[in-house]
């Protein structure tokens, strides 16, 4: 009787740990057999380096580190000169109203990308982008970074961190599109012309805030035990990466870097590291040390 009684508190606690584990963007990885210790951060690529900088566990980690791992670590003037060499289309002025249009040209003055050679389904990402910078306000007036990704990528060359990426830019644009089955102007205008309109009001929808006002608490449920809803844009490049990350994690400490959705699901790459033999451990994090953001 109270071995089983044991048994049931034993069980229940374990339950209330996973329940309140994932309360975090940092994992640890660990490789018992080669005594290796990585770390992966799920990243919210929009956020400002004074995010960063708030959480003193980041840095640390990625400054104990052997090799830094990004999703890209590509030039971005390079995919922006990609873009900017396509033939100019006439699609975008014919497709949108004149109203949006006018807005687009507005909100785009400063883009280094000439919105005229971007693709539909690459127009609407940049759009929800700016729109997570702008109106989510995931960067501060004083942040010198407005990528989360690139700025750990600059702190990790600053410490001549080897550095390495698991896909080119290229790519990710094939994958986007792919994603999304390649939409067409008819497809997008309607998403487009919404976001616009959001940007030029006060009273914008705030739902579309919901995951940045999430992850600044660390309130994230990870759906480790679901499977995965996502494809190409998650699931495939998963899958790519699986086959490259198990060997570099038994021969190096590493800190890796990538999207938070990467990390959900059965099909993400803490499940499928967990499932080649590594212990995967979630590092608890205070949401007072971004309280910054929490004024």
């Amino acid at each position: 009787m109270k071995m089983k009684k044991y048994t049931t508190i034993f069980f229940f606690l374990t339950i209330v740990q996973l329940s309140f584990g994932q309360n975090t963007i940092l994992w640890k990885v660990s490789d018992t057999i080669n005594n290796k210790t990585s770390i992966i951060v799920g990243t919210f690529h929009q956020f400002g380096n004074s995010f960063i900088d708030s959480i003193p566990e980041i840095k640390e980690n990625l400054y104990n580190s052997e090799l830094a791992i990004f999703e890209s670590i590509d030039n971005k003037d390079e995919l922006q000169k990609t873009i900017n060499n396509r033939e100019e289309s006439k699609e975008l002025k014919k497709r949108l109203k004149k109203i949006d249009y006018l807005r687009l040209l507005e909100l785009s003055k400063n883009w280094k990308v000439d919105i005229h050679k971007l693709k539909p389904i690459e127009l609407r990402w940049k759009l929800e982008q700016e729109f997570l910078r702008i109106k989510c306000k995931t960067v501060m007036k004083n942040d010198e970074w407005d990528h989360f990704d690139n700025y750990l990528q600059h702190l990790a060359e600053e410490k001549n961190i080897k550095i390495l990426g698991l896909e080119t830019h290229k790519e990710q644009l094939v994958f986007i599109n792919k994603d999304a089955n390649f939409p067409n102007w008819k497809e997008e205008r309607k998403r487009i012309s919404y976001l616009l309109d959001q940007f030029n009001r006060d009273d914008f929808n705030k739902n579309k805030c919901n995951l940045v006002r999430k992850y600044r608490n660390y309130d994230l449920d990870y759906k480790l035990n679901e499977d995965c809803k996502q494809g190409v844009l998650i699931k495939e490049r998963n899958d790519n990466w699986m086959k490259i990350l198990p060997q570099l994690l038994k021969e190096n400490n590493c800190f890796i870097a990538v999207g938070l959705f990467h990390l959900y699901n059965k099909c993400g790459l803490l499940e499928q590291l967990k499932e080649e033999g590594f212990l995967i451990e979630s590092i608890e994090l205070k949401p007072a040390s971004n309280s910054v953001y929490n004024k």
